[in-house]
């Protein structure tokens, strides 16, 4: 039995982490393929690519096509000349009423297999559920949002990722820039460009819920996210857009395993990671093991703001100088700007660069187009 280190981010608890587990693979020549994504049926199924690898060597690269087929034949693909290992397939005119799978070809073998073709199972498309509610609750320390789904005829079981933006600002306002070609300092007739920006994220991977005490068609006030009031998402304005999903029971059993076997080292209740068994088979080899579990849904989105008012602000020491008038560019290159004048416009201290450039905060100018304006 050969062992294969897993990098998994499936069906975990929405804080961004992978987690390694060892999946037993059947012989040395079976495959490590690894697929990820969903059949979003009216909006774009993405779909990536990548491989487990034997524990301590390296990784090998992924290549390939993949497209989708409903069960009268027609095919929707990306482009049929790209081979990659991300993909973006418009799914915007598929019918909900067919049956669907995913078709993946890889350009070369993984992890010396023979097979190059992988096909799901053909698959129901799982009806949208609908959102009763996305909210929040503010306490001491953090503010908790909370959705409740329903799925009336459903199978009671949703996943969902989200998309965040936020709105922040530097801790301070310059009233100068420096030109480092002309050597000279220069008076902002405003307010500096850099002080305000936007930040965009997305979840690293989709929550995952079944219901238990609601008739099995409600999930209700569920908790999926914390943002601490320490942080910047709350600064100015925030916010979230979360896309839900109803999945079948096998696909949240299959999930929720991963899930299981990631966070936790195991019992005797608990399945071996060798156990775990997606819906994607290679077409010429039925020993292979191929990790991954393809759904067709068609989902439901819901967005709201979260207003400034939450933002608790941390106390934060700021050092300033005055540099070397003779070495401005050598401290202008060493990720230093300056602030404000300290007496008058000749004399200017500098503080480091974050402290007064949201760029250099992790921010982009980049406003979306929809924002409220609050540049100010």
């Amino acid at each position: 039995m050969k062992k294969f280190l897993f990098l998994t981010s499936l069906a975990l608890a929405l804080a961004g982490c992978i987690y390694p587990f060892d999946a037993e693979v059947a012989s040395e020549d079976s495959g490590g393929l690894v697929v990820e994504g969903d059949i979003l049926i009216g909006d774009l199924a993405r779909v990536s690519l990548s491989c487990v690898r034997p524990f301590g060597e390296y990784s090998k690269g992924v290549s390939g096509n993949v497209w989708i087929e409903d069960e009268d034949g027609n095919q929707y693909i990306e482009d049929a000349n790209k081979f990659s290992d991300s993909f973006t397939i418009n799914m915007e005119q598929a019918s909900p009423d067919k049956r669907y799978r995913l078709r993946v070809r890889l350009m070369n073998p993984v992890t010396g297999s023979s097979s190059t073709d992988y096909t799901s199972d053909w698959l129901e498309v799982q009806p949208a559920p609908s959102f009763d509610k996305l909210d929040y609750v503010v306490d001491e320390n953090s503010i908790d949002l909370k959705l409740s789904l329903s799925s009336p005829g459903g199978s009671g079981c949703f996943r969902w990722d989200f998309d965040e933006i936020w709105q922040f600002h530097a801790p301070l306002q310059a009233t100068h820039t420096y030109d480092p070609e002309q050597g000279i300092y220069i008076k902002y007739k405003d307010y500096t460009p850099y002080y305000w920006c936007w930040a965009y994220m997305g979840s690293y991977q989709a929550g995952l819920a079944i219901a238990k005490s609601t008739g099995g068609e409600r999930i209700v006030d569920h908790d999926f996210y914390s943002i601490s009031r320490d942080n910047l998402r709350l600064q100015t304005l925030y916010y979230i857009e979360v896309k839900a999903r109803g999945i079948s029971q096998e696909c949240y059993d299959y999930l929720h395993t991963i899930e299981v076997n990631s966070t936790s080292t195991g019992s005797l209740t608990n399945p071996e990671p060798s156990q775990i068994l997606g819906n994607i088979h290679s077409d010429t080899d039925p020993d292979e093991v191929v990790i991954g579990y393809i759904e067709a849904s068609r989902i439901a989105t819901k967005s709201i703001y979260i207003e400034a008012g939450y933002y608790r602000e941390g106390h934060t020491r700021y050092e300033t100088f005055h540099p070397d008038p003779e070495r401005l560019n050598q401290f202008y290159y060493n990720g230093f700007r300056p602030a404000f004048p300290e007496q008058s416009e000749t004399d200017i201290v500098w503080i480091e660069q974050r402290c007064v450039d949201c760029l250099a905060m992790g921010g982009t100018k980049n406003k979306p187009p929809f924002w409220p304006t609050r540049e100010r």
